[in-house]
């Protein structure tokens, strides 16, 4: 079992070290211990929970098995604006691409801790809504907060949780699992984010309430489909797909050792994006926080039966010998001039 307790200390420790090198700033209108004490108001206890927010670590009683620690920032810039998003809808997506990344294992998310970076204008109004994202979004799938930190930055705003979650497969997901001649499926549609982003950029008539731009604000992991997946054990390899398409699935293809074949006319594309000729965007677009998995041949008639139920899953491609991924759009072998996103090197 691992040491569970001394690992959230350390995080809890190492957050509170950064976080003496600054100094809270002055724009915020309460100082930092007021602000700490009126956040730890969001840190509901459960049951398991011994010591909560208000230490230097949590202490959580956990029972024996197997556990997944996830980290994921969320970046003014970078991953949203606040021009486009309020702070409720960026503290949600904080959460829930967390929680993504959890689900993605074959585990169900537990407890999270939570670092966010003030700069000069950013009010207590604003942090407290965007508390009240995640705890909104925490609240959906079950998962305490137990502590964090806060720090006054000089740039931009960011958030940065840590996750645990608890495995309910018997052996983790994950990229390695791949298999020459597993099939590929993906849960959802594809590049519904990317095209909300589109719309918001392009601003009125079309910055107005969607389905596009409420998938890019909240990007809520499809947890009845997962779950169906993990009820009928067909997945043999997992992730979600944050940056694109294509580049996800070479990150899944590079861990297994495997090369990929994906179908252009199979992919689950909205309408919309195809008439607007934005359906690039189910290829690169990124941030549709989808499951892409992996699967044997013999899993195909569990597959068909979830389909035929309702269940949001398309096959779009197989496993192969080899290295990489190639697009085929109706036989033909096509080039894709953009991947995906790359933090340290936009290859888009």
């Amino acid at each position: 079992m691992p040491n569970v307790f001394a690992l959230l200390g350390a995080a809890l420790r190492l957050e509170k070290a950064v976080a003496n090198c600054y100094y809270l700033s002055p724009i915020m209108e309460i100082p930092e211990n007021e602000l700490i004490r009126r956040l730890k108001g969001f840190g509901k206890k459960d049951d398991k929970t011994i010591r909560g927010i208000g230490d230097d670590g949590a202490v959580v009683a956990m029972p024996e098995g197997s556990y997944v620690f996830v980290q994921d920032a969320v970046v003014e810039h970078v991953h949203f604006e606040f021009d486009f998003m309020p702070p409720r809808a960026v503290g949600q997506k904080a959460v829930y691409v967390n929680v993504s990344d959890i689900l993605s294992m074959g585990a169900l998310p537990l407890y999270f801790l939570v670092t966010i970076g003030i700069p000069a204008g950013v009010s207590y109004h604003q942090v407290k809504e965007l508390y009240g994202g995640m705890m909104a979004a925490a609240k959906e799938f079950g998962v305490t907060l137990l502590g964090g930190d806060t720090s006054a930055t000089n740039t931009d705003f960011f958030i940065d949780v840590s996750m645990v979650g608890r495995l309910v497969v018997d052996h983790y997901l994950g990229r390695d699992g791949a298999g020459v001649g597993d099939l590929l499926g993906v849960t959802g549609a594809l590049g519904e984010s990317a095209y909300g982003l589109k719309l918001l950029k392009e601003g009125p008539p079309y910055r107005k309430k969607s389905r596009f731009i409420d998938r890019y604000m909240r990007p809520k992991p499809p947890i009845d489909a997962w779950k169906e997946l993990i009820d009928h054990q067909i997945p043999s390899a997992m992730m979600d797909v944050s940056d694109g398409l294509v580049i996800d699935t070479e990150r899944m293809m590079q861990e297994s050792g495997k090369s990929a074949h994906l179908y252009f006319e199979r992919l689950p594309i909205p309408r919309e994006l195809m008439i607007r000729g934005a359906d690039h965007l189910a290829l690169s677009g990124g941030e549709d926080y989808q499951f892409l998995f992996s699967f044997p041949p013999a899993r195909l008639s569990a597959v068909e039966t979830l389909q035929e139920k309702g269940t949001p899953l398309t096959v779009i491609g197989k496993v192969a010998k080899g290295k990489g991924v190639k697009v085929f759009r109706d036989g033909h072998l096509i080039s894709v001039k953009s991947k995906g996103y790359e933090h340290f090197g936009d290859i888009r």
